[in-house]
């Protein structure tokens, strides 16, 4: 089964600084705070200083192991030790600083498209053009552990089992995984405050 990640609003979300990226990595790069595009940024990385704010409505007072925004994933220094190998093979895990506290950005640069794994047939658009449906064909993405498509222009983040049954084994908090692929908001949905 594939599962949408969705960050888990009883913890903190975390944010990256656009002044702080494009400070870091420069007009060419530094876009990488707000362009959720599939491309590495390993060769240019520079650390940098990450936020984490609650989401509206939410009193959540606590940094999560993982923490799903805009197409990338925040990881402690436990989640990395966890999920690290496995997510490097689909993307990159580029080093952050938060608070005196170290951890790492995932930028996953596998795409559905390069597994030609959208299934056409499925994909439906609402009355105003807005995707409303979409699904991904299993097998052809049996070896990839996380993925982006651009059919929500890289915004979400997609996994298989052995990622989300790994995650939830070893307790990490933050975020949840849906079934529903195509719903980027889950059961609740807040923009950071």
């Amino acid at each position: 089964m594939i599962y949408r990640i969705l960050h888990d609003e009883s913890y903190l979300m975390h944010v990256i600084p656009p002044v702080e990226s494009m400070a870091k990595l420069g007009e060419e790069h530094g876009t990488f705070a707000f362009n959720a595009e599939p491309k590495p940024y390993q060769e240019v990385w520079k650390p940098l200083e990450i936020e984490f704010r609650p989401c509206e409505g939410s009193k959540a007072t606590e940094v999560p192991d993982v923490s799903e925004n805009f197409g990338r994933l925040f990881l402690s220094e436990r989640a990395f030790s966890v999920l690290g190998e496995l997510l490097e093979q689909n993307g990159e895990c580029l080093p952050v600083t938060f608070g005196g506290r170290k951890g790492y950005i995932f930028n996953p640069t596998a795409t559905a498209e390069q597994h030609d794994a959208a299934i056409q047939s499925v994909i439906a658009y609402d009355e105003h053009g807005n995707l409303a449906h979409f699904a991904f064909d299993e097998e052809r993405l049996a070896s990839v552990s996380v993925f982006k498509t651009n059919l929500d222009l890289y915004k979400g983040v997609f996994c298989g089992e052995r990622l989300r049954d790994l995650s939830i084994a070893e307790g990490l908090t933050g975020v949840t995984f849906s079934p529903d692929v195509s719903n980027p908001v889950g059961e609740s949905f807040g923009s950071v405050q």
